[in-house]
């Protein structure tokens, strides 16, 4: 059986900092993003349930379900991965944005949604009949805040991306929107504490504190 290399795209300089333990106790633990419980929907009761370790999410309900990862940035260039089962939305979005919507991609936001091959920027749709993912595909999500690029990548290889107006001055975290339609649209993320199914691309980092991402 193969194993996943726990430091494969991480953007870690060494194996020490992908521990969480302290080895000396002037050092603060790295700490990984997770889905936050604290910075879900509440809107008509649609609020996420998350399970294996706060890392997936599940609806309840034929109303959307949004959320977003414990921990954001401002700029820099971060990876992470998603396995989805259904055609959910997954994307990224500045947290001064209202997270009690009743659609990810609303009017009012100015972050990036994508699924089903389409795209959604600032709540308009700007890119259509691109590569969509199948159930329990690895969908690599490489952002770069720096310039607001969006690249998504599907079982390793490159599928479309779109370059938004999101600003590198606010702060932004990883985001998904589930829903009951027919059957559970969920979401997985891996954030890479465990490794990548997938190679980051060159340059992007995992979304840890080790790497400069912050809870605000």
């Amino acid at each position: 059986m193969s194993r996943k290399n726990p430091f494969l795209g991480l953007g870690l300089t060494s194996p020490a900092t992908s521990f969480s333990r302290r080895p000396f106790g002037n050092l603060s633990p790295n700490v990984w993003a997770r889905l936050s419980s604290a910075d879900e929907d509440t809107k008509d009761g649609a609020v996420p349930t998350l399970t294996n370790n706060d890392l997936t999410a599940s609806p309840s309900s034929g109303t959307w379900h949004h959320g977003r990862s414990t921990l954001g940035f401002r700029t820099g260039k971060w990876y992470w991965e998603i396995t989805p089962v259904g055609n959910p939305f997954i994307g990224v979005e500045r947290t001064a944005e209202n997270i009690d919507r009743v659609n990810f991609n609303a009017g009012t936001t100015d972050g990036l949604a994508t699924r089903d091959g389409r795209v959604w920027s600032g709540g308009t749709q700007v890119i259509t009949s691109q590569p969509d993912w199948s159930n329990n595909d690895t969908v690599g999500f490489a952002f770069d805040a720096d310039i607001g690029r969006m690249d998504i990548y599907i079982n390793g290889v490159f599928a479309y991306g779109y370059t938004s107006t999101i600003s590198s001055a606010e702060f932004k975290k990883p985001s998904y929107s589930v829903i009951i339609s027919g059957s559970a649209w969920i979401v997985t993320f891996n954030f890479g504490e465990f490794g990548f199914d997938q190679t980051a691309p060159v340059g992007y980092k995992a979304v840890n504190t080790a790497n400069g991402a912050t809870s605000v």
